[in-house]
C-alpha cells in the first residue's frame, strides 16, 4: 500500500465551481519516500480570478500562460480516475473537501462520471493532534514544523507539503499513520456518484437546515401551483448526512412553495425516507395509523415539481449557490441626492 497526496490550484471559483487548472500529486510508500511526484497543468477554459477584492491576488506556481496552453480537463480525466481510484493507494490533502467538490463540478462541466474514492483531511488530522495549534493554512502550519516553505499554490509542491505535515505529525506522536487515522475518525471523507460523506461528522445537519428554513421566505409568484402550502416534511437522518446539499435544496423549494421542514415527529405531514432504519425513520414507522406519508427522492421531486436532471446537477453546486437559489436578488443601494459639490461642500464645513 502506498500513500497518494494531492492537491488542485483553480483560475476561478465563479458560481461557487472551480475551474481546474492544475492537479499535483505525490506518491510515497508508508515510510514517506517518495516514488512520484507530478503536476498536472490544465486549461481551465476560464478566466483566472485569483483573488478576492480588496486581496492580494494569488501568485500561481506558472504563467498563466502555461496553463491556457495545456489540455483541458477531460484530456486528463482518466490519468485522474487511475489515481484516485486506484487499489493499491490511501489518498490524503490538506482541505480536501475543497478539492473533493472541485473535482465534482468539473466532471458536472464536462459531462464525465464522478469519481469514486476515499480521502483523508490533514488539516483536520493536525487540528485533532495539535489543537492548541489554532492554525489551518498548510503554510503556517509548515513554518510551526519548522518545514521550509518555498513556493506555494504549486499543486505539486503543495501536496508534497502535504506529505511532510503528515510525516512530521507521525514523528511528533510517535505513532504511524495507521494509528493516527484510528483515532481520528473525523478526517475521513468518501466519495460517490457526485456525493460527499464525512462519515463521523458531528455537526447537527438538521439544526443547519432548521435554521436555514427559518431565512428562506415564500415565493408568491410559486403560490399558485403549490402543491404544498402549509404542508411540512422531515427526512431521514441518513438523507441528509449522506445527501446534505439535496437536503438543502428541497428545504429551499419547500420553503420557497409556503411548506415547512420540521424535525418533530408531531408536525410531520411527509417523510422522505432513505438508507438505513435511523432513529427518526424508525419512529415514523411505529406510529399505530401514521398520518405521515413516506416519500422516495423521486415523488418528493414530482410533489415539488423539481426537474430530476436538475436535482442531479445540485451535487456540484457550491451551499452559497444552493442557498441562493430562486431568492430575490438584494436591491442596490440608492445613491444619495447630494450632488458632488454639496458633498464637497459639506467636507469642507466638517473640517
Amino acid at each position: 500500500m502506498n500513500y497518494l497526496f494531492f492537491d488542485i490550484e483553480c483560475a476561478n471559483c465563479f458560481g461557487g465551481n472551480g475551474k481546474i487548472c492544475s492537479f499535483g500529486y505525490v506518491l510515497a510508500d508508508m515510510n514517506f519516500n517518495i516514488i512520484e511526484q507530478n503536476d498536472i497543468l490544465i486549461n481551465p477554459a476560464s478566466k483566472f480570478h485569483l483573488g478576492r477584492k480588496g486581496q492580494e491576488e494569488i501568485v500561481l506556481g506558472y504563467d498563466k500562460e502555461e496553463f491556457k496552453k495545456s489540455p483541458k480537463f477531460d484530456f486528463y480525466y482518466d490519468r485522474i480516475k487511475e489515481l484516485l481510484e486506484s487499489p493499491d493507494v490511501v489518498i490524503f490533502g490538506h482541505s480536501v473537501n475543497n478539492d473533493i467538490n472541485f473535482l465534482i463540478s468539473e466532471c458536472a462541466r464536462y459531462k464525465k462520471p464522478y469519481f469514486t474514492f476515499k480521502a483523508y483531511d490533514t488539516q483536520i488530522l493536525h487540528r485533532h493532534f495539535m489543537p492548541e495549534s489554532q492554525l489551518n493554512g498548510l503554510g503556517k502550519i509548515c513554518e510551526s514544523f519548522e518545514i521550509e516553505v518555498e513556493n506555494l499554490h504549486r499543486s505539486d509542491y503543495d501536496a508534497y507539503l502535504t506529505m511532510r505535515v503528515a510525516k512530521k505529525l507521525c514523528e511528533e506522536l510517535h505513532s504511524s499513520m495507521e494509528e493516527l487515522l484510528e483515532r481520528c475518525p473525523n478526517c475521513y471523507y468518501s466519495v460517490d456518484n457526485g456525493t460527499v460523506v464525512n462519515h463521523y461528522v458531528t455537526i447537527s445537519y438538521s439544526k443547519k437546515l432548521i435554521d436555514y428554513a427559518r431565512f428562506v421566505k415564500p415565493d408568491h409568484r410559486l403560490l399558485k401551483k403549490s402543491k404544498v402550502k402549509n404542508k411540512t416534511f422531515s427526512f431521514s437522518l441518513d438523507f441528509e448526512k449522506d445527501k446534505y446539499k439535496q437536503a438543502l435544496f428541497l428545504v429551499n423549494s419547500i420553503r420557497r412553495q409556503a411548506g415547512n421542514y420540521t424535525t418533530k415527529l408531531s408536525k410531520m405531514q411527509y417523510f422522505l425516507s432513505y438508507g438505513e432504519q435511523c432513529k427518526r425513520t424508525q419512529n415514523v414507522n411505529e406510529l399505530a395509523d401514521s398520518t405521515i406519508e413516506v416519500l422516495d427522492e423521486q415523488k418528493i421531486l414530482d410533489l415539488l415539481n423539481i426537474d430530476t436532471e436538475l436535482y442531479e446537477q445540485v451535487k456540484a453546486w457550491s451551499l452559497g449557490r444552493i442557498k441562493g437559489y430562486g431568492l430575490p436578488k438584494p436591491k442596490k443601494p440608492t445613491k444619495p441626492q447630494t450632488d458632488e459639490a454639496e458633498q464637497t461642500a459639506e467636507r469642507k464645513d466638517e473640517e
